[in-house]
């Protein structure tokens, strides 16, 4: 896990520590729950083309047409 430091407003820090203190949680837990929620599925999407690439470039040969990319990857999400 790597630490980063945020700005918040006072407004926000507070309404952030009132919530943690009822869900008996941390102000950093609800940050990153909140950040998973709004930007998982496009950090998975990034991972998943570094691998592509990665693959491709190691065998370039191997490489396959958007469209049965876009197939296994719609099969992908849909798991």
């Amino acid at each position: 896990m790597k630490k980063t430091m945020v700005y918040l407003s006072e407004e926000m820090h507070e309404g952030l520590r009132k919530l943690a203190f009822e869900n008996n949680t941390s102000i950093a837990e609800l940050v990153r729950k909140a950040v998973e929620i709004v930007y998982g599925e496009d950090i998975e999407d990034i991972r998943d083309m570094e691998v592509e690439l990665a693959h491709y470039q190691a065998q370039a040969g191997s490489s396959v047409e958007l469209e049965e990319y876009l197939r296994r990857r719609k099969a992908h999400v849909s798991a």
